[in-house]
C-alpha cells in the first residue's frame, strides 16, 4: 500500500473557471430537479419553485436591502462572481433595472440539454424565473416588470 504525504490543496482556479464550475453544478441540479419533478404532479413542480423562491429571498433579506438599486445591485454581484453573468444595472433608489446580456446558468443549461427542452418547457423555465423575482419584490415592497427578448433579460424593481 502507497501512502502519501498529506498536502494542503490550495486554489488554483482563477475567477472565470470558477464561475463556469459553479454555473455548470448549478445548471445541472436545477436541470436534473426539473426533469424529474416534471414527470410527476404540477403540486411537486410548485412546491420545488416555492421552496427555491424562499431559500434565496432569505439570502437577500439578509442583506437588509432597503432600495431597488440596492437589490439590483446584489443580484448582479451575485450573479457575476458566481456565474459570470454579465449584467448591466441602471436607476436611481427607486426605479432600477438589471439586465442580463449573458446569464452563466442559463448558458451552462443549454450546454446540458435545456435547448433540447420543448418551447412549452422553456415558457414554463422562464415563467418560474419571472414568479421568483415577483415574489421576491413583493417581499421587499417593490413592484416587479420583467421584459424577456431573444437575446436578453431585464428586471425592473421600483418602490
Amino acid at each position: 500500500m502507497t501512502t502519501t504525504t498529506p498536502t494542503k490543496v490550495t486554489t488554483k482556479w482563477d475567477s472565470k473557471k470558477i464561475a463556469e464550475t459553479t454555473s455548470h453544478l448549478v445548471a445541472g441540479t436545477w436541470l436534473a430537479a426539473f426533469e424529474v419533478l416534471s414527470k410527476l404532479d404540477k403540486k411537486a413542480v410548485e412546491e420545488f419553485h416555492k421552496l427555491t423562491t424562499q431559500h434565496k429571498l432569505s439570502f437577500y433579506k439578509n442583506l437588509n436591502i432597503k432600495t431597488p438599486m440596492e437589490l439590483v445591485r446584489a443580484i448582479a454581484e451575485h450573479d457575476h462572481n458566481l456565474f459570470g453573468s454579465e449584467i448591466e444595472i441602471s436607476g436611481d433608489e427607486n426605479k432600477a433595472t438589471l439586465k442580463y446580456n449573458t446569464c452563466g446558468v442559463w448558458q451552462a443549461s443549454e450546454k446540458l440539454g435545456a435547448k433540447n427542452f420543448s418551447p412549452e418547457q422553456q415558457k414554463l423555465m422562464g415563467d418560474q424565473c419571472a414568479q421568483s423575482w415577483n415574489t421576491i419584490a413583493k417581499e421587499f415592497g417593490f413592484n416587479f416588470e420583467p421584459k424577456m427578448t431573444q437575446d436578453s433579460y431585464e428586471m425592473t424593481f421600483s418602490k
